[in-house]
Formats: structure tokens, C-alpha cells, sequence
């Protein structure tokens, strides 16, 4: 019960970063509006939680494996809900990016603490599955920051949404701090400062791997329709295609978050259940390419059938939880923290690029000021190529499921 309680305190903060991955996608018309900002003005204030939370990951993961995961997840939650409340004080386009940034710098530790306390806690051939799980916690976030952030943004503002959310996050710094313990305290395994010599080589190690970084690359293009479609341009394509309400169109994108809850548990699953990573890895990425090339090119597409492809597009795009666990098998025992980070670094860093570059597109093509289906068709096209080159990397990738993860005295 222990294992359980330790790792599900910490995916409620992972629960608190998703919802603030998505405020941009639901508030999206009220953010705009208050910071006079353009679609690339507004795509960048929104990439810049990713930016900070993508240059971050190295070294938390090596921090999580010298200090474990409690103190760093109590401060950068009562940091990101500081920075929660910096933010509904915006007034500027410049102060936005600012706050945001700092917002994404305090979510960074989520998902690397929350899967380190996995692996402390957990055995070893349960780890995908923990993964997977843990993705599906923050997909409930997801959900829960699309259609209802939405609606609660016209009923009391964004600004007063913000604070909620901020309040949300300082709570969770305290509860992270009381209750969250690192490992069980029979396990003596390794001292930190050795722990912390073997993740710095784990790191070079993994730099050196081309397996790590076709992996990598997998995982930055996967991500695109969760970072750059659902947490930021697709309800406003969804909106604009449809010709729907802000809110009606949020509510339609939080379908590929919930498609990504089956889809989070299903991947995770199935690879222990096989013992294969490479072969579910192309499963996700050409199911994705295939909804999101028939959600964007289909003529005359009803808004009933978006909804299915949606949840599809979200169920398979969850391959990208094999990423972790793969890199993670590639590295050495006691420094997951930094295969973690390695690979989130990749998947956080390379998918947040595309918003700005569609919200560049956007503004290139766009021959009115109102923004048409076929504008966001172009723009979006480069999601479409981003799954394309996610599924040639699971086809680039070795299988490594059954490697056994290096012993920590690294002399490689």
C-alpha cells in the first residue's frame, strides 16, 4: 500500500502540470485578447512553459538521483504555484512569457520524481507499466484543463481561474513535503554521492547511444499532438473547422486526452506483456499519423467523426511512454532520474518548438485577418510529418526490452 501512496501524491502534482500545460488551449480567446497577441506572439508565450521545462530535465534527473525526489518536488510545486499566481497578474506579453516560463520551470520535476519514486518503490518488469500509469494521471489533468478550465474561465475569468490553480499548486508543495518519502527505508542500495558519480557517466553513456537518440527523436515528434494540437492550436482549428463555441471546441480536444487514458495504461501494458518496445512504438506512431492525416484532409468531415479521431489520435500518440521506459533500460540502475530526464528532454523541448512554428505558419498563410480551416490545414501539416518521422524512428530503434540495465560501477 505504501508504493502506491507515495507514487500517487506524486502524480497528483503531474495531475497540476498537465492542467497548466493546457490553459493556453482553454483560455486561449481571453489570453489573446488580454495580451494583444498575435498567433506567433501567443505561440511562443505558451512555448515557453515547454522551453524551461525541456532545458531543465537533464539536471533534475541528475538531482532526483543524488537527493531523491521529496525536497525537489515540495520546492518546485511551491514554486509553479507561485509562478501560478505571477501569471493572472500578467499584464504584458513579455511579463506572460516570463511567468509562464517560470511556471513550466517548477512543473519540470513532475513526471522524472514521480517516475524515480516508481522505480524506487516498485519492481523492475512493473516499470512500463508504471509509466504508462502515470501518463494516465495526467491525462486526467489534461481533461480537466480543456473543456472544464474553459468553462470555468467564462464563468469567473482567467484571471480568477489562475489563482485556483496556484492555490492548487501551493497545496500540494505541503503535502508533497509531510508525506512523500524517497525509498523504503530497508533499502540501502547506494549512497547518493555515488549514485550521482554513476548518473553523470550514465549520461555520456546515453549521449553516445544512437538507439538513445533515435528514441529521443521518437518521442519529440510523437508528442506533437499532445503539445502542439491539444495544448495549444487545436481547439481553435477545432473551433474554426466546425464553426463551435471556445468551450464546445475545448470540450471536443480533451477527447485525445481521454483517448490517451486506455492508450497510457494500454502501451505500458502491452510491452511487458511482450516484452517488446519497438514493435508497439510503430503501433503508436503510424495509428497516430493515420488519425491526424484523416482528421486534417478528410472533406466534409463531421464533427461526431472528429470526435472518434481525436480520441484515436491520443490513444496511439501514447506510444510515447515506450520512450522512457526504453531509454531507461539503455542507462544504469540508480540513475533512472537521468535517462528520464534525457528522454524528456527530448519529448517536452523538441514537440514545444512546434507551436511557435505553426503560429508562424499561421500568420504566413493566412490572407485575412480571421484565420480559415485551410490556413490551419497548411500550418498543421507539420504535425502530420513530425508522426511520419516518429514512425521511421521505432523503426530505426533496436529492440531492447530484455537488456539488462548496466551495473552501477560504470566502467564503460
Amino acid at each position: 500500500m505504501t508504493p502506491w501512496l507515495m507514487w500517487g501524491i506524486a502524480t497528483l502534482y503531474f495531475f497540476f502540470d498537465f492542467i497548466n500545460q493546457v490553459i493556453p488551449a482553454a483560455l486561449g480567446s481571453q489570453l489573446r485578447t488580454a495580451f494583444h497577441a498575435d498567433a506567433s506572439t501567443f505561440g511562443f508565450i505558451s512555448s515557453c512553459y515547454f522551453y524551461s521545462y525541456a532545458v531543465l530535465q537533464i539536471p533534475i534527473g541528475l538531482t532526483v538521483d543524488r537527493f531523491g525526489s521529496r525536497r525537489p518536488l515540495a520546492i518546485a510545486a511551491l514554486v509553479a504555484g507561485s509562478s501560478c499566481l505571477l501569471f493572472s497578474i500578467a499584464t504584458s506579453p513579455s511579463m506572460a512569457a516570463i511567468t509562464r516560463m517560470m511556471v513550466g520551470a517548477g512543473a519540470a520535476f513532475s513526471f522524472v520524481s514521480c517516475l524515480k519514486l516508481a522505480a524506487n518503490w516498485f519492481p523492475a518488469n512493473r516499470f512500463a507499466t508504471m509509466v504508462g500509469l502515470t501518463n494516465v494521471v495526467g491525462m486526467i489533468g489534461a481533461v480537466s484543463g480543456e473543456g472544464p478550465i474553459s468553462a470555468l474561465g467564462e464563468t469567473l475569468g482567467w484571471q480568477q481561474t489562475l489563482w485556483l490553480i496556484g492555490l492548487l499548486g501551493l497545496s500540494l508543495s505541503v503535502v508533497i513535503f509531510l508525506l512523500v518519502r524517497d525509498k523504503p527505508v530497508t533499502d540501502v542500495k547506494a549512497k547518493l554521492t555515488t549514485v550521482n558519480s554513476h548518473a553523470l557517466a550514465d549520461l555520456k553513456y546515453l549521449l553516445r547511444k544512437p538507439d538513445a537518440w533515435y528514441t529521443g527523436i521518437y518521442a519529440a515528434t510523437i508528442n506533437t499532438s499532445f503539445i502542439a494540437f491539444g495544448a495549444l492550436w487545436g481547439p481553435l482549428f477545432i473551433q474554426t473547422h466546425f464553426h463551435i463555441s471556445q468551450v464546445h471546441a475545448a470540450t471536443a480536444v480533451s477527447m485525445l486526452f481521454i483517448g490517451a487514458i486506455p492508450g497510457s495504461f494500454f502501451f505500458g501494458w502491452f510491452a511487458d506483456r511482450i516484452q517488446r518496445f519497438k514493435l508497439p512504438m510503430a503501433i503508436g506512431a503510424g495509428g497516430g499519423l493515420i488519425s491526424m492525416s484523416v482528421l486534417l484532409y478528410t472533406p466534409g468531415l463531421p464533427l461526431w467523426a472528429a470526435y472518434g479521431l481525436l480520441f484515436l489520435l491520443g490513444f496511439f500518440c501514447c506510444g510515447n511512454v515506450l520512450a522512457y521506459a526504453n531509454n531507461t533500460k539503455l542507462g544504469s540502475q540508480d540513475a533512472e532520474g537521468t535517462s528520464l530526464g534525457f528522454t524528456n528532454t527530448w519529448l517536452i523541448g523538441g514537440s514545444a518548438l512546434f507551436q511557435p512554428l505553426i503560429g508562424w505558419l499561421l500568420e504566413k498563410s493566412a490572407s485575412t485577418q480571421a484565420l480559415s480551416s485551410e490556413d490551419f490545414q497548411k500550418a498543421l501539416s507539420v504535425i502530420v510529418l513530425s508522426l511520419l518521422i516518429a514512425l521511421i524512428m521505432s523503426l530505426l530503434v533496436k529492440e531492447n526490452y530484455t537488456l539488462i540495465n548496466l551495473e552501477k560501477s560504470v566502467g564503460r
